[in-house]
């Protein structure tokens, strides 16, 4: 036998044996079934000493046993199981014990009865310990906090919104030395709301606010508070107000306000209702002479409760919003800090002006987006092309590959691109054409980009309408070139409608201001406003017709064009497109 073979045997003779000896406690008893006997008959047979052999149990009951054993039954005297559950005088049992084969014994079993005998009661213990674990710590879960004594951001991280950090620095300052505002009998508010668009570095204005004043800094998200059980989110309220309190100064800080403190006059949610109330009772119990902060952050400041904004509470109000130029160039520098860039500053310059409307996040995925882009291609420096890529992929949508337009397809879209080129260049307010393409890019088949000089606040009615024909000219050039109109200008036209629609109703940009009541007199100067639009197009189409035949051909060869190429695709100087087109 082989050694294998013996170590197999041994094993299983082992397991064999281990299994015999623990049987018993897991093979269920064969029970025997015995005579149950009435009481008169077990009197009869204690006083006509038939009893063999006799147990007595008690039970918990007073008075109350179960006999079980053997007697001896008929002429042949064959002994036979008996069991009978009685109640037993002093006499009855004292008669029973007096027999030497009778024994009395506390109920008794075996291993694994006794076992299971007190799971049901170790089941109860667990669960009531686990109640009343979940009963205190109910509410501390989510109230995350983090104890750092100096956070690692820093006002010199958060770039792009300067006044924001003028604002909240008199509060850095206070929580730096509190005691010169207290002499002066100085408050400093209770809470500061800070109102922005998503992206634009709320919650790390909130973080620096806290590293710069060395301060604790606890957070915490508005869903947080939000339970199904009725009390949970008030617990945490109070909850993360204590852990404040323990750690002076400190900011606790709110994200997503709105969903914790939105009005009550739609929301009738009882849940919702005591977490607010929860929060307004909390900023009421404390000063801020204490040195603790709150600091919400929201991006719909018109859904927050009345009673949260009134002074007291969240009665300072800062915004920060989307960056300007200097600011997206400031956030561009800010996070490629850590990346090699070719030409530094000239790519950041240019992709700060072709990035209005983005905010910080989108501004630091551009960066990000453009290094994944230089690794794939095996680059160890990040071009002014990834970079741009990256800003079109973030603007647009990723590039489809996959897509595959037919001919006419693609012809359709070079022309609807090219009219749109072809009418940026003729204005004269707008902002100077960047590059034209018509490589599909998330929902659009094609994308016609310009390059601001500087960000305009304000715009002119005239301005306004050359928007509206820049939008009408890929819808003007498919008619003129294609003979017919296709469902690609639908962004377009929705674009173009609600320029329309804010010019007339909200801007007071028509012949005369509307108001309900005259509802159809500002339609008609919409529709005339759209009309208007497209037959600028369509003229400024048909005086370039062979200008936009050429940039259509181009692009249909080259499939994306700078403005410099499209320059010097018409023969003309750089600085003077618009003479050019209406040469």
């Amino acid at each position: 036998m082989s050694v294998k073979l013996k170590r197999i045997v041994a094993a299983s003779l082992l397991v064999l044996l281990i299994g015999a000896c623990f049987a018993p406690l897991f093979w269920p008893r064969i029970p025997t079934t015995p005579e149950p006997l009435s009481h008169v008959r077990l009197d009869s047979l204690v006083a006509e000493n038939a009893i063999s052999s006799a147990r007595v149990t008690p039970l918990p009951f007073t008075g109350i046993y179960t006999v079980t054993g053997t007697y001896f039954r008929g002429a042949d005297r064959r002994k036979t199981d008996f069991t009978i559950t009685t109640h037993l005088t002093e006499a009855q049992l004292n008669a029973l014990l007096a027999k030497p084969t009778t024994t009395i014994e506390m109920p008794k079993s075996g291993t694994r009865a006794k076992f299971w005998d007190i799971v049901p009661a170790i089941l109860v213990v667990l669960l009531v310990a686990a109640a009343l674990a979940y009963q205190v710590n109910i509410g501390k879960g989510k109230a995350s906090h983090r104890i750092h004594q100096r956070p690692r951001i820093r006002f010199s991280d958060v770039a792009g919104v300067d006044e924001a950090k003028a604002e909240v620095q008199e509060i850095v300052d206070f929580l730096r030395s509190p005691g010169k505002y207290n002499r002066l009998g100085g408050r400093l508010p209770k809470g500061i709301l800070l109102i922005g668009p998503p992206g634009t570095g709320k919650t790390m204005l909130a973080k620096a606010m806290a590293g710069e004043a060395n301060a604790h800094f606890f957070s915490a998200s508005g869903s947080d508070f939000t339970e199904v059980f009725v009390g949970v989110g008030a617990k945490r309220i109070r909850e993360i107000f204590r852990q404040a309190n323990k750690h002076k100064p400190a900011i606790i800080f709110i994200d997503e306000i709105d969903c914790l403190g939105k009005t009550r006059k739609y929301d009738q949610n009882s849940e919702m209702q005591q977490t607010l109330n929860a929060l307004l009772t909390a900023m009421d119990g404390f000063e801020s002479a204490e040195g603790v902060i709150v600091v919400g952050a929201t991006n719909r400041p018109e859904d927050l409760d009345d009673a949260l904004l009134r002074p007291g509470r969240f009665d300072r109000k800062v915004f920060v919003p989307l960056p300007d130029a200097k600011g997206r160039r400031a956030i561009l520098a800010s996070h490629s800090k850590r990346t090699r860039l070719i030409a530094a500053e000239n790519a950041l310059d240019l992709l700060a002006q072709t990035t209005p409307g983005l905010s910080g996040a989108d501004l630091a995925n551009v960066i990000n987006e453009a290094a994944i882009l230089s690794a794939q291609r095996d680059r160890t420096e990040i071009s002014l092309k990834e970079l741009e890529e990256a800003r079109d992929k973030v603007r647009f949508g990723t590039e489809r590959k996959s897509m595959i337009l037919n001919d006419r397809e693609r012809r359709v879209v070079a022309y609807h691109e090219a009219g749109h080129a072809i009418i940026y260049l003729q204005t004269k307010l707008l902002p100077p054409l960047h590059k034209v393409s018509i490589i599909p890019r998330g929902q659009a088949l094609g994308t016609t980009t310009v390059l601001p000089r500087e960000d305009q606040n304000i715009h002119s009615r005239s301005f306004l309408l050359e928007q509206l024909a820049v939008l009408m000219g890929g819808r003007a050039a498919e008619e003129t070139f294609c003979g017919d109109m296709t469902n690609g200008a639908n962004g377009d036209l929705d674009s173009a409608k609600n320029i329309a629609r804010k010019m007339i109703h909200d801007w007071g940009m028509g012949k005369r201001l509307y108001y309900e009541p005259e509802q159809r007199d500002a339609e008609r100067e919409i529709n005339e406003l759209l009309s208007d639009a497209q037959k600028q197009a369509d003229a400024i189409i048909a005086a370039q017709k062979e200008n936009t035949r050429r940039l259509a051909e181009a692009l249909l060869a080259h499939e994306t064009l700078t403005r410099d190429e499209v320059l010097t695709l018409f023969n003309s100087p750089k600085n003077d497109s618009a003479e050019l087109i209406s040469a």
